[in-house]
């Protein structure tokens, strides 16, 4: 939060953050056409498109194998409210891209960074579930975390190298895409222990009658 409240006052207040030209620059100092091409595919990774398959898959595998249906609703919610969220605060910041070695076109305003917000956002609740999961072991958390860590740092570098984004713009997307998901998972976390405080009540109240009955016999 203050890292997003930062970023987004030295924009209203119409400074440059010194840290944009220096990334941007030593970025590019690495630029070729083999690197060009393997950036584009990073940053295909943290599209709408791509990340709107993988939630569908995501979404299916809730509803179909964990018939769990508040999880289903709320990965919806999380990754589409990120994206409102997303443009929102695009509109509100105004922000227009940067136009030094553009390598790919690319719409709109340019803080906070889409891709990088989205991908936080998605790949983040996908490590979430990770480390909730109970059938993995923790090398295979640990590994799964780190990829998904991994392609999100890369996501936003990516950004950066095709010259469509500011350093600050990819760092205000992970930022506001990080405050997000701790409000999304917030709120699953509380659904799943409302659920089993029922259960526990239940269960509770099943144990005291069978114990009026013993008693009553």
């Amino acid at each position: 939060m203050l890292i997003f409240v930062e970023l987004s006052g030295g924009l209203s207040a119409g400074r440059f953050h010194p840290i944009d030209q220096k990334v941007i620059d030593f970025v590019q100092t690495y630029s070729s056409p083999f690197l060009d091409s393997i950036m584009i595919f990073i940053t295909t990774m943290g599209s709408k498109w791509v990340i709107g398959i993988l939630l569908i898959g995501c979404m299916s595998l809730f509803l179909l194998v964990q018939r769990n249906y508040w999880g289903t609703l709320i990965s919806f919610l999380t990754v589409a409210g990120g994206g409102i969220l997303n443009l929102l605060l695009k509109g509100l910041f105004e922000r227009e891209r940067p136009d030094i070695n553009r390598i790919i076109h690319a719409d709109g305003f340019s803080f906070p960074s889409g891709h990088s917000m989205g991908s936080m956002i998605f790949y983040g609740f996908l490590g979430y579930l990770v480390i909730r999961s109970r059938k993995w072991p923790i090398l295979s958390k640990l590994g799964w975390i780190s990829l998904l860590s991994m392609v999100i740092f890369l996501i936003g570098i990516s950004r950066v190298y095709l010259g469509v984004h500011y350093p600050t713009d990819v760092l205000a997307g992970f930022s506001a895409g990080i405050i997000w998901l701790i409000i999304c998972i917030s709120i699953l976390e509380f659904i799943d222990w409302a659920k089993r405080k029922r259960k526990f009540e239940r269960r509770l109240e099943d144990q005291n009658r069978e114990k009026g009955q013993e008693t009553f016999k």
